[in-house]
């Protein structure tokens, strides 16, 4: 994997133009809906920002590593591990300056703002943070003097550099963590950082050398990942969703049995990934008398269940 120097320095010698987030095929339908209303505002403060990785998850694959897990990350010196964000400050030009109305004391030229958290989890996700959780260890990421940075450009800049932006990968060090230092490298704010404990907090963990506790299991990390992240694009990219029609459009789509294809297919595509992860998944957890490479999953659940 490239580190984030590398990134940096390819991206400033690379002549190709920045393709923008409207035309960014991965860019999940949420984000680039975000950015087209407030892609523009301008940055006012870039936080770095962590909660503590949940408990079960670890314990599932402490589980799945027959205590490997957890050996490899005290070896590591790791005494717990963390999800990584950014909260960004925007300058909310078009919203009302309640800070006037509310508080005492505060000037008439106060500027109002709005706060989004930036996140890679399955996909990557741009959304309003969690009150009181999401906002309490913060670290300061100070932004270029003199220079303004909007949104649209810290975001589209950082896709356009780095090949995994979209991509979740925890065997292969593609998460949150990363995710967050690429994008304030690329964007030229990590020389800005002198506070010792941001770069501490910044500095992503070897998430390849924990995975890889995991063996073969290890795909079932991965398989889990990508069932997520295709089941998130379903529902809220192709909009699965149904939405109330009037009777005379029923009564239209009625008439010209028209079909969704794309959403047709992009179910199609659900279910057999769900089938293939979840063979793989029983193939990996159960013992090897279970099962055989051809059976399907029910085939296999029946074989468990009459043990």
């Amino acid at each position: 994997m490239k580190t984030t120097s590398l990134l940096l320095e390819q991206f400033k010698y690379d002549k190709s133009p920045i393709i923008s987030f409207q035309y960014d095929p991965d860019m999940p339908v949420r984000v680039r809906r975000i950015l087209e209303a407030v892609g523009h505002e301008r940055i006012l403060k870039i936080q770095l920002g962590r909660t503590p990785v949940q408990e079960f998850p670890l314990k599932l694959l402490d589980l799945l590593s027959d205590s490997k897990f957890t050996d490899k990350q005290l070896e590591l010196g790791y005494d717990e591990l963390y999800h990584n964000y950014l909260l960004i400050t925007i300058e909310n030009s078009r919203g009302p300056n309640v800070l006037q109305h509310l508080l005492e004391g505060v000037g008439r030229n106060t500027t109002a703002c709005t706060v989004f958290k930036l996140e890679k989890a399955q996909r990557i996700a741009l959304k309003y943070p969690m009150l009181p959780d999401e906002v309490i260890d913060v670290y300061d990421i100070p932004l270029t003097p003199n220079k303004t940075l909007t949104l649209h450009q810290l975001i589209s800049t950082a896709s356009n550099a780095d090949e995994n932006f979209y991509k979740y990968d925890a065997g292969e060090n593609n998460m949150c963590q990363t995710f967050v230092e690429n994008i304030i490298d690329i964007n030229g704010l990590m020389a800005n950082i002198v506070d010792q404990a941001t770069l501490d907090a910044l500095k992503p963990i070897d998430s390849k050398a924990l995975i890889s506790t995991l063996g073969k299991r290890a795909n079932f990390v991965k398989a889990t990942t990508d069932l997520s992240a295709k089941l998130d694009e379903i529902v809220f990219d192709h909009k699965i969703l149904r939405k109330k029609v009037s009777q005379k459009e029923s009564g239209q789509l009625h008439r010209s049995n028209s079909t969704d294809s794309t959403s047709i297919d992009a179910l199609r595509d659900a279910i057999a990934l769900v089938q293939q992860i979840s063979q793989s998944v029983l193939h990996e957890l159960l013992p090897p008398s279970v099962s055989s490479l051809q059976d399907t999953p029910q085939q296999i659940i029946e074989q468990w269940v009459r043990l």
